[in-house]
């Protein structure tokens, strides 16, 4: 390929057009075609983007564009089909989190691209953050002496408002999870790429704020172990007022407290990011090193208060470019969108079982699991 990167971008709603305005950002990259369920909408789309045509079918896109790369912000449920078909089409494809819902369909991605040569990417944006890159080289350096525990945090606020903005939104058919598959997820990975690969997960889940219109979980909180041996506790919970997407509460003032992951070495040293608000770009909160204690207040003071979007998916997708130029695998893979995944639904299926859940998971416990929240699989 030449070092113009041709893009597709499917799925045209808030987080699509982030995609599409990101790309066209870059330099050698060209926004050559979008795709929508709707041909009004894809073309009127594709004439923000100089040379894009608007597409209303996957397989055409891909048949008349001559791609490089699609980009795929569909709804949950529809990520695996345009996914599938750049793949078998040689073509490169990022996907939004969560990969897939389907542990089945995310297996079948992953061997797919490593069986086509073809780079996979799972759009966790958050990892670009400087915070938590400082976080991660920290823990990479060796600087907290052996990993050995971490808690992760999904403090959130929903409300009816957010649930009815889409009718997929707030149920198993149509989001395929809750409090840990659409938000928690992304701390989810973070700490994956922070302590290596788990190894096993239980956990607990319960829907007692918003039963009255969805049936996805809104409070979960589990035990991942790595095989490092390290042991980390999740809670995700979209129970609070005052958190994204929400109608600021006439009764309470206080605001959702967000996200924040801390992890602890036996140095006797911690690192941790938190992100308050949610979408705001996280910022360090635990630096423990010797010397090294007005670091975090200087960082504070360049970073805190910003926002996180748009900057950080463009950075994603920039690096995803690049991995497509080099033909290399990208920063952020496949294979940890799927591995992200087995946590989340490890969880479901944990507490069906009423016991831990080893990972990776066998095939026979992915076909279990997505019974619990796809039905027949």
């Amino acid at each position: 390929m030449t070092d113009l990167v041709r893009v597709g971008v499917v799925g045209l709603g808030n987080f699509g057009t982030i995609h599409a305005d990101a790309a066209s950002a870059l330099p050698g990259v060209q926004v050559a075609a979008v795709c929508s369920r709707t041909l009004a909408k894809a073309e009127d789309a594709a004439q923000r983007y100089a040379g894009a045509t608007g597409y209303d079918s996957v397989e055409r896109m891909l048949e008349h564009a001559e791609l490089d790369a699609v980009l795929i912000a569909t709804p949950h449920k529809q990520h695996f089909e345009p996914a599938m078909q750049a793949i078998s089409a040689g073509v490169a494809a990022l996907v939004e989190k969560p990969l897939t819902t389907s542990l089945r369909e995310a297996h079948e991605l992953v061997v797919a691209a490593d069986e086509a040569g073809v780079a996979l990417g799972t759009v966790f944006q958050r990892r670009f953050v400087p915070a938590v890159q400082r976080m991660h080289d920290a823990i990479a350096e060796g600087r907290l002496g052996r990993v050995v525990a971490a808690e992760c945090l999904a403090h959130l606020g929903r409300d009816r408002q957010y649930y009815k903005q889409d009718d997929w939104r707030g149920s198993w058919s149509g989001e395929g999870g809750g409090a840990l598959l659409t938000m928690a997820i992304h701390y989810i990975d973070m700490m994956n790429w922070m302590l290596g690969t788990p190894a096993s997960v239980y956990g607990r889940w319960a829907t007692l704020k918003h039963a009255d219109y969805i049936d996805v979980e809104d409070v979960a909180c589990a035990v991942v172990t790595y095989d490092s041996g390290a042991i980390a506790t999740v809670q995700a919970t979209t129970t609070f007022e005052n958190g994204f997407a929400s109608q600021p509460s006439p009764t309470v003032g206080h605001r959702a407290p967000g996200f924040r992951l801390a992890v602890h070495g036996t140095a006797g040293h911690s690192v941790g990011v938190s992100e308050n608000p949610e979408l705001a770009q996280a910022v360090n909160d635990v630096w423990t090193f010797d010397g090294e204690e007005q670091r975090m207040a200087t960082w504070r003071t360049l970073e805190e208060g910003r926002t996180s979007v748009p900057e950080f998916h463009g950075r994603q997708i920039a690096e995803f470019f690049d991995a497509v130029r080099e033909r290399r695998s990208p920063a952020v893979t496949g294979r940890d969108g799927l591995r992200a995944l087995e946590v989340v639904k490890g969880v479901y299926l944990a507490q069906e079982r009423g016991s831990a859940v080893s990972l990776p998971m066998s095939g026979a416990d992915r076909r279990a699991a997505d019974r619990l929240t796809e039905g027949a699989a």
